[in-house]
């Protein structure tokens, strides 16, 4: 009886053995779907919160991809106006800015909360220099928005400031309700199947059509937007470089790639980053097929 227990014994503190090797052993050796989380925490490491956008929650994509990072310098030293949903630089010159930048998230476009209000004003944040309703009226331009409402309409007080005088250009009125609306709309659409993106915008102001207004209102001749898909598990951009005129080509007729803005505008865009081989690759590229 007692080598029964014995034997008993024996057996039961080998199993507990074996069982604590195994848990080892597991411990050790990650699962497959548990190294596939540490390789997704590497690329979108967690929420990032942008002190530019009103804590606009947007994921970041080795720390760089970030509407901060992505900010322009240039010679002509731009001021910059934070206005908590998009950030501009501002051509004194020109009376418009010379960039704007804003976060388009799906959360934003699905939750509609406002209609587009309308109330365009001038920007009280700037001292000078900025245009007014009367240099459009009977010019045959548009208030052409730089960032538009409808990226704005999550928000009755982020539509409202898409309206600031200082976030618009004139616009031929074909191409304003053309194929630039169209440019938009499907910024909208990419954000809703990507998560995220970030956009840059402006008016390229080589060769400009001409002046409208008491206050001298740069006519361009051309603008660019900048899109980037910051979601995982593949980043991408393109650019795009549009005539401020009636267009009938579709817009994939004007993709550019950033580097291609930067030339022309002057502009270096991610600044802090001008020897990132990823920035690098991502402002070279334009694949039309990634966003049809």
């Amino acid at each position: 009886m007692k080598k029964n227990k014995t034997t008993i014994l024996l057996i039961v503190i080998a199993a507990i053995v074996i069982v604590c090797v195994m848990n080892s052993l597991a411990e050790r050796t990650p699962r497959v779907e548990n190294i596939q989380t540490q390789s997704l925490q590497k690329k979108i490491r967690k929420k990032h919160f942008s002190s530019n956008c009103e804590q606009a929650g947007t994921y970041i994509t080795e720390d760089i991809l970030t509407l901060e990072n992505l900010l322009p310098e240039s010679k002509e030293k731009y001021k910059t106006y934070d206005h908590k949903y998009f950030v501009l630089g501002y051509a004194n010159e020109h009376r418009q800015p010379a960039w704007v930048g804003w976060l388009i998230t799906k959360d934003r476009v699905e939750n509609r909360a406002t209609e587009k209000l309308n109330n365009f004003r001038p920007d009280s944040s700037l001292r000078c220099c900025q245009s007014l309703n009367s240099d459009y009226k009977r010019s045959g331009y548009s208030r052409g928005h730089i960032c538009p409402s409808g990226d704005m309409v999550w928000s009755a007080k982020a539509n409202s400031e898409t309206f600031l005088l200082s976030n618009m250009s004139p616009q031929n009125q074909k191409f304003n309700a053309g194929r630039w609306a169209d440019l938009e709309r499907r910024c909208r659409t990419w954000a809703t199947i990507n998560d995220s993106i970030l956009i840059i915008s402006g008016p390229i102001f080589n060769n400009p059509i001409g002046k409208i207004g008491e206050n001298n209102v740069t006519v361009p001749s051309e603008y660019y937007k900048i899109v980037i898909d910051i979601s995982y598990p593949k980043c991408k951009a393109i650019a795009f470089i549009m005539p401020n005129k009636e267009i009938k080509e579709s817009v994939f007729s004007f993709s550019t790639t950033i580097k291609e803005v930067e030339e022309r505008t002057h502009l270096n865009f991610f600044p802090k980053y001008n020897n990132s081989k990823l920035i690098n690759l991502l402002e070279v590229s334009c694949d039309t097929l990634d966003w049809k």
